[in-house]
């Protein structure tokens, strides 16, 4: 079996596009088509589907995909462990973060991960941004690991990095703007809302529920540092985590909610796999730089 293969069917559904996968890996459009197309014709299956509107799965293809996946994860474990004996000269690790550490975090810890081991490539999911979507990436194989806040979910290994704290963001000018103690959710009921629709939201939902406050939403943006800029122009408040208004300029003013709540940030892994040399060594890093830059995180 040439994993290779089944590494070009992938890339093809993730991308949606054949073309755009074979030059990514570095096949000529017809060479791809050859691929696909002795996969087949191996498995005597149609696989994948291409119209005008891309490249999808079959319903056949759909049945075969986790066992592609598992293979193509049983081939990176081994040379993982190989790479292990000659010093990880060479690999791969694909990481999942939702916004706020793909932002802050992940360009640190990679930049000295990439110093140490400069031929292993990363590759950094962010998806849409969300919690459940980072540890989807996990469950489904696509990430050897993750950030994850507040996760609960059965077959992850999380290890604790540090806690979060949820603040409220208002305009520089806004009257609650001097209040000196933390602001409570009632205090709230007449200021227009700006809600994120990444992670953010599952925290500011559970903040709201939680005090049974309704937030009157003026706009939503998925963007964190664009729901600051609108916040400095007047145009509502919102809920963002420390580590974006720590490492970001900007003119908001912050206040602490009541409560003071925070999140709780993870670094997670399938419990049902042994992390490779390759993801053990990025954990450590992980856990190095947070102990060593506490001003990231305060």
């Amino acid at each position: 079996m040439n994993i290779n293969k089944y590494r070009l069917m992938i890339k093809a559904i993730e991308l949606g596009n054949l073309t755009k996968a074979a030059s990514e890996l570095g096949y000529t459009q017809s060479g791809a088509s050859h691929q696909i197309k002795s996969v087949e014709e191996e498995l005597g299956i149609k696989i994948l589907q291409r119209d005008r509107s891309g490249t999808k799965l079959t319903t056949e293809g759909r049945l075969l995909l986790p066992y592609i996946r598992e293979a193509i994860s049983c081939e990176d474990k081994i040379l993982a462990t190989a790479n292990s004996i000659i010093g990880m000269q060479i690999g791969s690790l694909k990481v999942g973060a939702f916004t706020s550490v793909s932002l802050v975090l992940l360009p640190i810890i990679i930049g000295q991960f990439h110093q140490l081991y400069p031929k292993v490539q990363i590759e950094m999911l962010t998806g849409q941004g969300s919690y459940p979507e980072m540890e989807q990436f996990l469950m489904d194989g696509i990430a050897d690991c993750s950030f994850v806040s507040g996760s609960n979910a059965q077959g992850l290994n999380l290890i604790h990095l540090f806690d979060d704290s949820l603040c409220l963001v208002l305009p520089p000018n806004h009257p609650l703007a001097s209040t000196d103690s933390p602001i409570m959710f009632q205090q709230l009921n007449e200021v227009p809302f700006l809600m994120p629709t990444d992670g953010n939201n599952t925290d500011i939902l559970q903040l709201c529920h939680k005090h049974n406050f309704t937030p009157s939403v003026a706009f939503t943006m998925h963007d964190d540092l664009a729901l600051l800029a609108m916040v400095e122009n007047g145009l509502g408040c919102t809920v963002l985590p420390k580590l974006i208004l720590n490492n970001y300029p900007h003119k908001a003013a912050i206040k602490y909610l009541e409560g003071y709540p925070t999140r709780s940030i993870s670094i997670a892994t399938r419990t049902d796999e042994v992390p490779s040399p390759i993801v053990s060594t990025f954990l450590e890093l992980t856990q190095t730089i947070i102990h060593q830059r506490p001003d990231l995180t305060n």
